[in-house]
């Protein structure tokens, strides 16, 4: 299902930047599970190129999109809505959609969804592309709960903090508190480990690595160096000073404040490929696990 959500969601983007941007345009998602209170929300995130590059007997041509517009949302969210939902009905009548052995009547349900009003939001960055960059970023690795969100773990109860998506253009939004028990609050967390090797990331159009040369052409279009710009490469010591904030080697010795902490031994399912990684980089480990 997560597979065919993104499925969905990518084709009918690419139609669309053909249909009323004749050419291809660029994206890459991410896919979210949770809501604010952990609830099943899958959802994906796209970021979505300005533009398409078109193809024509006189070469490459870059076709801007409106200023602060870029497709239909009532006609994209009517097109997802019946995509989705034919895609559902197909994977159900081919045998391929479990359904918790025939609790879940499916036919019903897609009727239902189908008289619904579905939404697509699109919105040019607030302030500018660096911070809708930053924003997207944060969402990578990020999981379903924070640490920092939950507020007590006590008498088999959870309570942490949320934010009512209600409230989200009013002024007086304020964190909420949800407590739960701690076996919903488990399986509630739980729905959102994805299968291995699913792939939540992903890039799509002038954003695929096969169409890097009609990026460049794209980037040339634009007045934009052909080759992408090289991110600078830290060195591992410097990457945890910046994280750590501090000046100080962050291996130093917490006990004797001179030697080093080296990793000597490793506890648990670490392999022995990342193991000999580590080692070589001279990465923190446990400080149970060290020695100065």
């Amino acid at each position: 299902m997560y597979n065919h959500l993104i499925d969905t969601a990518a084709h009918l983007l690419k139609e669309y930047g053909h249909k009323y941007l004749g050419g291809e345009i660029g994206f890459t998602l991410v896919l979210h599970t949770w809501g604010q209170t952990i609830q099943a929300h899958p959802h994906v995130h796209f970021i979505v190129t300005g533009g398409a590059l078109a193809h024509t007997p006189d070469g490459y041509h870059w076709k801007r999109a409106k200023q602060n517009y870029l497709f239909n949302v009532e006609e994209l969210s009517r097109d997802f809505r019946r995509r989705f939902c034919d895609g559902v009905r197909a994977l159900w009548q081919s045998g391929n959609l479990s359904t918790q052995q025939g609790s879940l009547d499916v036919a019903e349900m897609l009727l239902q969804a189908e008289a619904k009003k579905w939404e697509v939001y699109i919105q040019s960055p607030l302030y500018g592309v660096e911070k809708l960059l930053e924003y997207l970023g944060r969402y990578i690795f990020r999981i379903a709960i924070s640490n920092h969100r939950i507020l007590a773990v006590e008498h088999d109860q959870v309570t942490f903090t949320y934010y009512d998506n209600r409230e989200v253009r009013s002024q007086q939004r304020k964190p909420r508190q949800m407590t739960l028990p701690v076996l919903e609050f488990i399986r509630r967390f739980l729905m959102h480990v994805l299968p291995d090797h699913f792939v939540r990331i992903r890039h799509y159009g002038l954003h695929h690595g096969s169409c890097r040369s009609k990026l460049q052409q794209a980037r040339r279009l634009l007045g934009l160096p052909a080759s992408l710009p090289v991110v600078l490469q830290l060195k591992l010591l410097d990457w945890l000073k910046q994280i750590l904030k501090t000046e100080q080697d962050p291996r130093l010795c917490q006990a004797c404040q001179k030697g080093l902490m080296l990793p000597v031994h490793q506890v648990g399912p670490m392999s022995e490929t990342r193991a000999r990684f580590l080692s070589w980089v001279g990465t923190l480990v446990p400080w149970n696990m060290s020695t100065a």
